[in-house]
């Protein structure tokens, strides 16, 4: 399912009516003008990815398509560098110049869930790489602002209204771009009873029963 917010749609903090951005080449087109680009001075990036790892679903042909994609929509010349997962989580772990990253400018990875915790780790002014995971190295004041809040809250109420405001600012001033919320696949026996097909990586397997 094609994602435009860190959060799954339908869970509690999923933004209610979200508008995706559409795709629109010819606006694309003409950012890119403003910005200096065209047909002779086309912009280059080069992103470092994942072969596999971290319940990704098909990573080098979903990176495929996106390339061609961004390529015949705006002109975009997208270089991937397909590297080991290992690696790729130690380039996060890089500063935006860094020589390891060989170049690359953004870093295809996942995500396991839409929690607090995951918001403070790849978001947080505090966590700017090589001391966490904030390898864009983005900053948000209200975002800095709800994180704050949240870390003393100790309300549900509180919780659940200052979490929905960092979400937001993730969705207003993306630091990622988001493309899918991954649904692993999965094989059942009919001997399996109560299995819940979880909205993130960690399975409840307190309720599962063998019959």
């Amino acid at each position: 399912k094609a994602a435009f917010e860190i959060a799954v749609p339908g869970t509690p903090y999923s933004i209610p009516n979200l508008k995706p951005v559409p795709f629109d080449p010819a606006q694309a087109k003409k950012l890119l003008a403003e910005a200096g680009y065209g047909p002779n001075k086309k912009p280059k990036i080069k992103i470092a990815i994942s072969t596999s790892g971290s319940g990704q679903m098909l990573p080098l042909p979903m990176n495929e398509a996106l390339q061609e994609n961004l390529k015949q929509a705006c002109g975009v010349d997208i270089q991937v560098d397909a590297v080991e997962w290992q690696v790729l989580l130690n380039a996060s772990r890089a500063v935006p110049d860094d020589p390891s990253l060989q170049g690359a400018m953004a870093l295809n990875v996942s995500s396991p869930s839409s929690d607090v915790g995951m918001m403070f780790r790849y978001f947080a002014a505090a966590n700017f790489s090589p001391t966490g995971s904030n390898f864009e190295q983005w900053k948000d004041d209200k975002f800095e602002d709800a994180l704050k809040t949240l870390s003393e809250a100790t309300d549900d109420a509180t919780i659940q209204k200052y979490f929905a405001v960092a979400h937001e600012r993730l969705v207003d001033n993306p630091p990622w771009l988001y493309i899918v919320h991954d649904l692993n696949p999965r094989a059942f026996s009919k001997k399996v009873k109560g299995f819940v097909s979880p909205q993130s990586w960690f399975v409840d397997l307190t309720l599962v029963d063998l019959q």
